[in-house]
This record gives structure tokens, C-alpha cells and sequence, in this order.
């Protein structure tokens, strides 16, 4: 169970950086402002999900998949996070 939990932390792990980008390059295509506001500025991504729906989803899907396959990746990995 331990390989295949640390298999799935590592793609998830390509996906949600996969999806990030794709999701930056999706907002650089809108604007440059967009793209440094979803880069450095918080929460705007979450603004630009809304605002920009059809052409954020499919990034947005990627990284929400991968932090799913982390999940799922480091329960069957059994990682323990350190308190």
C-alpha cells in the first residue's frame, strides 16, 4: 500500500503543478494584470475562476484532481504531519 500511496502523491503532486500552470498561462491570455494578480495577490485567482468560468475550469479541474490524489496519496502512504 506504501508505493502505490507514495505513487499517487507524486502524480497528484504533477497534476496540481500541471493545472497551476496552465491556469497561469490561462490568465496570462486575459491580461498581464490578471496574470501578476493571480500570481502574487491573494484570493484574485479565486475571482478569476468566477469571472473567467469556461477558459479557468479545465486548470482548475487538473489542480483539484491532484490535491485529491495527494489526499488519497498520503492517507495510503500513511504520511503523519508533525504538530
Amino acid at each position: 500500500m506504501v508505493p502505490i500511496g507514495y505513487t499517487l502523491l507524486v502524480i497528484g503532486f504533477i497534476f496540481c503543478f500541471y493545472g497551476q500552470t496552465r491556469f497561469l498561462v490561462a490568465a496570462y491570455n486575459q491580461s498581464l494584470w490578471w496574470f501578476f494578480g493571480c500570481l502574487f495577490v491573494p484570493f484574485v485567482d479565486w475571482i478569476f475562476l468566477f469571472v473567467h468560468f469556461k477558459i479557468a475550469r479545465r486548470p482548475f479541474g487538473l489542480s483539484l484532481l491532484g490535491l485529491i490524489l495527494l489526499g488519497v496519496g498520503g492517507w495510503m502512504a500513511g504520511v503523519v504531519w508533525q504538530r
